[in-house]
């Protein structure tokens, strides 16, 4: 079968609180565990040890929950969409819900993923200037790369952020930032910065991905 006779499929699904803490390997052990329970017809990889054909888009940091996961799968046949989407939910454990699921035609790759949009609730021991932080061009902070530990500007990677306070005297911020092979910031080193920026420390943090966006 070449590649323009491929029949592969495009997952939505959520990350819920109770699936937020295991490793992405243990996640790719349960998702294909609910392949094999739902008995799609999915393809494997050829060889000694065979593997489902599948791709997920962004792995989920551990601690992060989400509303836009996106994973392909390739099929040995076609099957509705419909159908797909409801058999593979009822195989799927507690904190994880199929969304949709679409025959992947004109989809972009993931390799073209730039940014995500993240919402992050927090307590902090001090008050905090809410706009501060948001309004600054340029902070500082060492990032790893692949060449070790670098200085750069962490406002590079933000492209967007409001930060404000709740009426029980928590925070609440609306953020979208750099995500993809390209260029990529973790939500917990901007909430590092943030937090030596302010001379605080912050606890309660729940972060939750909101959407992921393709280049245009």
């Amino acid at each position: 079968m070449n590649a323009e006779t491929k029949i592969v499929y495009r997952i939505t699904y959520t990350k819920g609180d109770g699936v937020k803490y295991i490793s992405h390997l243990d996640f790719l052990r349960c998702v294909n565990r609910a392949f094999k329970r739902a008995k799609l017809p999915v393809k494997y990889s050829q060889g000694f040890n065979p593997h489902i054909l599948q791709n997920i888009a962004l792995p989920c940091p551990v601690g992060v929950s989400s509303e836009c996961e996106m994973l392909d799968i390739e099929m040995t046949r076609e099957l509705g969409e419909e159908e797909l989407c409801k058999s593979l939910d009822a195989a799927m454990p507690d904190g994880i819900k199929i969304l949709k699921a679409e025959r992947r035609t004109n989809h972009p790759d993931f390799f073209a993923i730039e940014s995500a949009k993240y919402s992050i609730d927090f307590s902090s021991n001090k008050d905090i200037d809410t706009e501060s932080f948001d309004s600054l061009d340029c902070y500082m902070i060492e990032k790893k790369s692949k060449r070790g530990m670098k200085e750069v500007n962490i406002k590079d990677f933000v492209r967007s952020m409001k930060t404000s306070k709740t009426d029980n005297g928590t925070y609440h911020i609306d953020a979208v930032i750099n995500a993809g092979s390209q260029s990529n910031l973790k939500t917990e080193l901007l909430m590092s910065a943030m937090a030596e920026y302010y001379g605080a420390f912050f606890s309660d943090v729940k972060t939750v991905r909101k959407e992921i966006y393709f280049a245009k």
